[in-house]
C-alpha cells in the first residue's frame, strides 16, 4: 500500500517506511489521510467519494462539527483495518487483485505445510506404548524409586515433545501419553509416601487427559487423587475427587466400579453411613452388570480391580463406621479372593490391606491373637508401600490400645517398628 501510494503521489518523500507509519496510524484511528485521499483514490483506482464517503460500510457518521477525520477517529479499530485491508481489496484492480490471490495461494500452500510440519517421530507412539505398559507392569514387581526415575524420564521427554512442532492430532495423543506417565508416577510417589509430588502427578494426570477428551483417563487420575486424599486424612477432598471421577467413567469400565467404593470409603471416614452404603451398594450393582471381558490396561486384566473395590473398600469402610463385623465378613472375603487368583490381580500388593483390615476387625472383636498373626502375614508381602505402612499403623495402634501388654501385641508392634524403619 505504501509503495502504490508513493508510486500514485510521484513523490520520493515520504520513504515507504515512514508511509507504512503513517498508514498504520489511520488504521489505528489517531489521525485521519486528509492529505492523501487523492493518493489513495489513484492507487486502488477508486474515486475518493467510493474510498472514504461509503459511511454505511465503513461505519462512518460522515459531516459533523468534527469532521472526516472526527468520525473516522470514531470508528472501532478493527473495522478501519477491515476496511483498508478487506473493502479496498475488494475493490482494487484486476491486476493487482491477481497478484494478492498469487500470493494468498503461496500462503496457503505454506499454511498446509506447517500443518503436517512435526518433530514426533513416525515410530514415537509406538515406542511411548511399549514404555507405558513396561512401566505399568513392573510397578508392582520392581522398586517404586527405580520405576518413578524411569516414568520421570519419559514424562519429561513427551514434554519436549509437547513443546515442539507437532500436528494437532499428535498433539492430542501426546497430552494423553503425558496423562498416563502423570498418572503412574502419582501412585509411585504415593507408594513412596510423598503425598505432596503425588497429588501433583495426579492434578497433572487428571489437566492432560481432560484437555485430550479423555474420560476413562481422567477416571484414573481422579482415582489416584482419591486414594491420596484418603491416606491424608482429608476424606471430604477424596469423596469430591471420587465423584469427579464417577462422572467421567464410562459405566461399563471397572474404574467406576473402583470409584463408586473409594467414594464410599471416603463417607464412612466422615461417618456419614447412609451415603456409603448406597455407593457400595452401585458399585456391587456396577460390577455385577461388567462385560464378561473388561477392558484391559496396557494388556492387563482390569477385572480384578473392580472385584478388589467390591470387597476390600467395603472392609475399610465399615472399620472406619466401627462395625467390625461386618468389615470382618468383607475383609476375609478381600483374602479369600484375591489369594485364590493371585496370578490375575494386577496389584497383588492389595492383598496386604486386606489382611491388615481383617486384624484391625478381629482386635475390635476380642481376638488379638488372630489379629496379630493377619497382620504379621500381611507385613510379609513381598511388596511394600505407603499405604501398606499407614494401615499396618492403625492395627498397631489398636492392638496397643487394648493389648499392650499380651506378647501378640509386642511382637506386631516390633516387626511395625522395622516396617517404619
Amino acid at each position: 500500500m505504501a509503495r502504490r501510494l508513493q508510486k500514485a503521489t510521484g513523490r520520493a518523500y515520504p520513504p515507504v517506511s515512514s508511509l507504512v507509519r503513517q498508514i498504520l496510524g489511520w488504521e489505528k484511528g489517531e489521525h485521519f489521510p486528509r492529505d492523501w485521499t487523492a493518493a489513495y483514490a489513484t492507487a486502488f483506482e477508486m474515486t475518493e467519494e467510493e474510498l472514504f464517503g461509503l459511511s454505511s460500510y465503513l461505519g462512518l457518521a460522515g459531516g459533523g462539527d468534527g469532521g472526516a477525520g472526527s468520525a473516522w477517529r470514531e470508528v472501532d479499530p478493527t473495522k478501519r483495518r477491515d476496511a483498508l485491508r478487506l473493502g479496498i481489496a475488494a475493490t482494487v484492480a484486476p491486476a493487482a487483485m491477481a497478484a494478492v490471490l498469487g500470493e494468498a495461494a503461496s500462503e496457503a500452500m505454506e499454511f498446509t505445510r506447517m500443518a503436517g510440519a512435526s518433530a514426533v517421530g513416525a515410530a514415537t507412539f509406538d515406542h511411548l506404548q511399549a514404555a507405558v505398559a513396561a512401566i505399568d507392569r513392573s510397578y508392582t514387581t520392581e522398586p517404586p524409586a527405580e520405576v518413578f526415575a524411569v516414568a520421570r524420564a519419559y514424562r519429561a521427554r513427551v514434554q519436549e515433545l509437547i513443546r515442539s512442532p507437532h500436528t494437532l492430532k499428535q498433539g492430542r495423543e501426546l497430552y494423553v501419553w503425558a496423562a498416563w506417565l502423570s498418572e503412574l508416577l502419582a501412585w509411585l510417589a504415593h507408594d513412596l509416601g510423598h503425598p505432596l509430588t503425588a497429588e501433583a502427578y495426579a492434578i497433572d494426570s487428571y489437566e492432560h487427559a481432560d484437555q485430550a477428551g479423555h474420560d476413562e483417563l481422567c477416571a484414573w487420575a481422579a482415582d489416584a487423587l482419591a486414594s491420596i486424599a484418603t491416606y491424608t486424612d482429608r476424606p471430604e477432598r477424596a469423596v469430591a475427587a471420587a465423584h469427579r471421577g464417577i462422572a467421567r467413567a464410562p459405566a461399563s469400565h471397572p474404574i467406576a466400579v473402583r470409584l463408586r467404593a473409594k467414594a464410599a470409603r471416603a463417607h464412612a471416614c466422615l461417618g456419614q453411613r447412609a451415603e456409603c452404603e448406597d455407593l457400595l451398594r452401585g458399585a456391587e450393582e456396577l460390577h455385577d452388570r461388567l462385560p464378561a471381558r473388561p477392558p484391559t490396561r496396557f494388556g492387563t486384566d482390569t477385572g480384578p480391580l473392580a472385584e478388589y473395590a467390591v470387597t476390600a473398600y467395603p472392609a475399610s469402610a465399615f472399620i472406619w463406621l466401627a462395625d467390625y463385623e461386618r468389615a470382618r465378613r468383607h475383609a476375609e472375603r478381600a483374602v479369600a479372593v484375591h489369594t485364590s487368583t493371585p496370578s490375575t490381580d494386577p496389584s497383588p500388593g492389595h492383598v496386604a490391606i486386606a489382611r491388615i483390615d481383617l486384624g484391625i476387625a478381629l482386635c475390635h472383636l476380642g481376638a488379638p491373637d488372630a489379629a496379630a498373626a493377619a497382620g504379621a502375614t500381611a507385613l510379609a508381602s513381598p511388596r511394600v508401600f505407603e499405604a501398606l505402612r499407614s494401615r499396618a499403623g492403625d492395627l498397631d495402634a489398636a492392638l496397643t490400645a487394648r493389648y499392650a501388654e499380651t506378647g501378640h501385641a509386642r511382637d506386631f508392634h516390633e516387626r511395625y517398628l522395622e516396617l517404619r524403619g
